[in-house]
Parts: structure tokens; sequence; C-alpha cells
């Protein structure tokens, strides 16, 4: 691009693992080749020593795979993530020492050796400046690394001082519950005050689902941006999350000192072997429009707190309680007392609350659809049902039992007992 302007391309998560293992990005080297500077979240420990942490899944590969990455031209890569100490302080400290001596920026930790809560690249003579957060972030002074923290007054007091330096700020925020296409409120109110603040670019992700992009004033918040090159469990979830689980993309910003100046979305699909591709271009439309619908979603202002745990409820709990049956069965009685008191935990309780409210709207709309059907085509009298279409005098109970009518009418007309059969399925399977 021109001096002063430079591409800014931003992937989800990467596991380095496939079912071949080839480079996986071989299919997307093309698209990376108009990049200035590459980012991902590098979501697995590269390293072969360590103990496991006790966790329903663990995330470490060869440190010989880093290769896949350089020869891919990633620039910057987040590290505060829930997976990054998956094989203790041992496998920590020898994903930094990789990273490193592979010239590749990492942000979000620090250890002894290296302070790397924040990193500048500069292109074209524009200065980015990359900040890393993760939810469940902490520092262990005693033993000297840590992982960053979402906290907001922190993260502002970041971006403050990291403004005075460079053109524009990239936050990039490991958070959100995993397989949801939506962002909390709490998630939505803290990316707006970023941006507010003075980081031009939030890019999201931790949900292994790409949520909305948002154009908020001078800047862009993608809330997840999904993963990237990652394996999926289909039996964790169903057909819908599995399938947007495959569906990813390739975040194209344009930047200049002034910030965002344009984006591009480019539609990925992740393949049975983990790597990812362009999307087919018959698949594209619907993948964008969906990711319209998301992003609408938000910008509206139409994400509640009632409303968000009616949509998340059910995947939450039913991916979560998958993974506390893996851990249980491999770990014992010490996480079924643990998975114990996170079932009675406030936001496991707001999920019962938030799945029964949107069970009772589902059966109140059906029950209101069947009513207006029937209201159109029933006529009793005196407890007395006549249905004309087949000249058929029944008792109004016969009539209610034999066709499942879970209503009636006393305005004329004529029934239709196909309607109302089909109204009993749905009202039984909702």
């Amino acid at each position: 691009m021109a001096e002063g302007k430079i591409k800014l391309m931003a992937v989800g998560d990467i596991s380095l693992e496939t079912k071949n293992n080839i480079n996986p990005f071989t299919n997307v080297k093309e698209v990376f080749g108009d990049k200035d500077v590459l980012f991902g979240n590098l979501e697995t420990v590269l390293s072969s020593q360590g103990k496991e942490a006790e966790k329903a899944v663990q995330l470490y590969t060869s440190p010989d795979k880093v290769k896949y990455l350089k020869e891919s031209g990633f620039d910057v890569l987040n590290l505060a993530n829930n997976h990054i100490f998956d094989l203790g302080l041992d496998g920590f400290n020898e994903t930094l020492d990789v990273l490193s001596s592979s010239n590749i920026t990492f942000v979000g930790v620090d250890s002894h050796k290296y302070t790397q809560r924040h990193a500048v690249v500069e292109r074209e003579n524009v200065k980015l400046g990359f900040l890393g957060y993760y939810t469940g972030g902490f520092e262990d002074k005693h033993r000297g690394f840590g992982i960053n923290k979402i906290s907001k007054p922190q993260i502002v007091r970041d971006i403050k001082s990291l403004k005075a330096n460079c053109d524009v700020i990239v936050v990039s925020l490991h958070w959100g519950i995993e397989s949801v296409f939506y962002p909390c409120p709490e998630q939505i109110k803290l990316a707006r005050k970023l941006i507010d603040t003075g980081a031009s670019v939030v890019l999201g992700h931790g949900p292994h689902v790409v949520q909305g992009v948002e154009r908020y004033k001078h800047g862009l918040i993608a809330y997840s941006l999904g993963n990237f090159q990652f394996g999926f469990d289909h039996e964790k979830h169903d057909t819908l999350v599995t399938n947007k689980v495959r569906e990813t993309v390739i975040l194209s910003l344009d930047i200049s000192k002034q910030g965002v100046e344009g984006y591009d979305v480019v539609p990925v699909e992740i393949d049975s072997k983990y790597a990812p591709h362009i999307m087919a271009e018959e698949e594209k439309e619907d993948y964008l429009d969906f990711i319209a619908k998301i992003s609408k979603t938000v910008s509206e202002g139409r994400v509640t707190k009632r409303w968000w745990f009616e949509q998340i409820a059910s995947t939450y709990l039913l991916t979560n309680i998958y993974s506390w049956f893996r851990r249980i069965e491999r770990y014992g009685f010490r996480h079924l007392l643990q998975c114990i008191r996170w079932l009675i935990c406030p936001f496991v309780i707001r999920c019962y609350i938030g799945l029964l409210s949107k069970s009772l709207k589902t059966k109140t709309m059906l029950w209101s659809q069947a009513s207006s059907k029937c209201e159109r085509g029933l006529h009793c009298d005196s407890g007395r049902c006549n249905d004309f279409s087949s000249r058929h005098h029944t008792s109004l109970q016969e009539h209610k039992d034999r066709q499942g009518c879970p209503t009636y009418s006393r305005i004329p007309g004529p029934y239709h007992p196909s309607s109302c059969s089909l109204e009993r399925e749905r009202a039984q399977n909702a």
C-alpha cells in the first residue's frame, strides 16, 4: 500500500495441530501475501516438556511447528489465553523462547526473561501498538511471570500510556462464552469504552465461533474472530454450532495514522484436516449474511442481559457439562466437587432461568399460533364440535383428544384437522 497506509490482517484461534502434519496455512498464504502485519491468537503451547494441567482439553504441540507461523508471515501473536499454561511454567517458558528465536512478536504475557505485555510494530511509517488480555489472567510475582488480565482500569491506563508512542492501538481480548454467537452486554460496553479511550481496533477471540463486527465511532470491534486453524469436537456441539465452529474469517483492515480507513471480511472454512481455506463462492453470501445479522443485533443495542442468557443458556450448559464429564472421568472426586459448585454458581443459575424463560416463550408462541389457526377453522356450539370438512359430529372433548387441538373457538368456520395436528406435534417437540 502507499506510504502512510498499511494492511493489518487478523485471524482467530490457532492450534497448529492438523491430521496430516503439513503447513496448515498453505491454502490461505496467497491472501496473506497482501498483508503488512499479520496477527493471530496462538492457543497452544510450543513445547514437549512440562506437566499437563488438569483440564478437559490440553493444547500443546511440537516446538518445530513454529516454522508454519514463520513461513506464513505471522508478525504478532497474542498469548494471553486459557491454554498458554497447559504444560505449566516449563511449557510456557519454552514457548516464549521458541517464538523469540523465530523473531515472532508476542503480547499479553511476561516472564523473568521477556516483558511482552505490549508490543510496537512499525510499517510504512505507521506505528501500531498491540495489547493482549485474558479474562482469567493472573500474576505470580514470586516465580516472575504473568498473563495480562482483562481489567478495564488497567487496559485504559495501558492504552493511554502506549498511545503516546503509537499512531494506532490494537487491543486483543481473549474472552466470552464458548460456542455462542453474541457477546454479553458487559463485553459490548467494555469494547466501546476502549475505543472511546483511544484504541482503534478491538480483536476478540475465545468463543471458537465468529461473533459480530461493529464499526463504532472511529474504531472497529470484532467481538470474536472464532477459530482459524483448529480442531473441533462434534460430540460437544449441536449441528448449527459444529458448522459455525468450522466457519471463520480473515479480517483485513486498511490502517493509516488516523486509524481504520476501511475493512473487509474474507470468509474462510476449516476442512476435515483442520486447515483453513477460502470459502467456496456459493457459500460466501450466506455466511456474510449471517455475520451481518449478528452484527446488526449488537450495533442496534438489542443485546440485553435477559435476552443474552436466553440465547446462550442451552449451549453453555451443554458444552460445559460435557467438559465436566471428561474431567471427572480423568481426575476423579475432586473435580466432581468442583462440578457441583459450578452447578449452583450464580452464572449457571442465571442460565437455568434463561433456559426456562426461552422455553416458556417458545411454548407461548406455539400455543398462540395454534390458537389463531383453530379460531379460523373450528366452530363449537354448546360443547359440541362441528367438523364441516368431514361432516363428522363429536363432543368437544372427543375432538380435542383425537385431533390434539390445544384450544377452540366459537367462531363459525371450517376446521382442518391437519393444521391442528401439526401444531400439536410442534408443541410436543418444543
